[in-house]
């Protein structure tokens, strides 16, 4: 294997953790690699570190910007990467030394577009200091449809962190600057060009989880973004994967759900309620029997009883959550 990897690492702030990032990318066993790091305005030392790792190792790429979000930042290293091949890596995450072979490994022997590696959340350096080398490596193949059913149940994952794709399937798809969820607006799309995924369960890939505090934690309406994707992605899919439209719209009103009753639990989110009347509006625009009618009968109980009657169902279903 020859193959060019580039790798696309936004950088924001995390001057911690950077350097350690950055080292297991470099050590990797597979060497044929364009790192691209594209300092995104930091304030702290990352654009000096991203510098004094360019004139260590002439593999290393460094862009810095004005800070416009890690949407921008990835959409940068896309657009000039050279790689037959793309990644993409968390600035404070760490990578398993030979990730980089076994997935590139994986890919061509079979000649698939995507594929998906395991994780693991870490919080200290000593949850990834495991053993896995006596682990039995199972690998599933999709097409492209039984792919985005699985990505729209959230059996396969739509963060770009653990994946390597061929770098023809990333063509024209970009992340959207300003959004909330950047992932879930690429993750679709991405998985609609590509012919063969790969979910392979083997630990490559060790994302560092940050203890966020309970203000961190609270619903904000930045996170309808999220809702939007589902949203964009119906029409998706309409288009290109009719037979997956039920699903779709099933995944679109049951998420439109849980955002209305975060908000109704925090209503000084939304004083005019225009959130909420704009979600009450687009689910009962698909209240008809030709989408709903292969949904299961609770779903179907759910879904007439929140746009028939939202304040009471929302007041019913915390009442079952005050209960479990």
């Amino acid at each position: 294997m020859n193959d060019k990897i580039s790798i696309i690492v936004p950088v924001y702030n995390v001057e911690k953790y950077l350097p350690q990032c950055m080292d297991s990318i470099i050590f990797q066993t597979y060497q044929n690699l364009e790192i691209i790091l594209v300092d995104d305005g930091s304030t702290d030392s990352c654009p000096q570190i991203c510098d004094d790792y360019a004139l260590k190792d002439e593999r290393v790429r460094v862009i810095h910007q004005k800070n416009t979000g890690v949407a921008v930042a990835r959409n940068m290293g896309l657009g000039i990467l050279t790689g037959d091949f793309v990644a993409f890596v968390d600035p404070d995450d760490i990578l398993a030394p030979h990730f980089y072979e076994n997935m590139l490994r994986c890919l061509i022997e079979n000649n698939a577009d995507i594929v998906e590696c395991d994780f693991i959340n870490f919080t200290s350096e000593i949850d990834i200091t495991l053993d896995l080398s006596s682990v039995a490596i199972r690998e599933k193949i999709y097409d492209a449809e039984k792919a985005l059913e699985l990505l729209m149940k959230e059996e396969i994952k739509q963060m770009p962190w653990n994946k390597l794709l061929t770098a023809e399937i990333c063509k024209g798809v970009l992340f959207p600057a300003g959004k909330k969820h950047e992932d879930d607006f690429w993750a679709y799309q991405i998985f609609g060009n590509a012919k063969k995924i790969i979910k392979r369960d083997e630990i490559l890939y060790f994302y560092r989880q940050h203890n966020e505090s309970n203000m961190g934690r609270q619903y904000n309406l930045t996170r309808l973004d999220g809702l939007s994707a589902i949203e964009n992605r119906i029409e998706y899919i309409q288009n290109h994967f009719p037979n997956l439209e039920t699903l779709a719209i099933n995944k679109f009103c049951f998420g439109s759900l849980w955002h209305y009753q975060q908000i109704e639990n925090n209503p000084e989110l939304d004083p005019q309620m225009i959130c909420r009347s704009k979600i009450l509006e687009d689910v009962k625009g698909y209240n008809k029997w030709s989408l709903i009618k292969q949904w299961k009968l609770k779903e179907i109980f759910w879904y007439q009883f929140f746009i028939n009657a939202p304040n009471i169902c929302i007041g019913f279903r915390n009442l079952i959550n005050k209960g479990k």
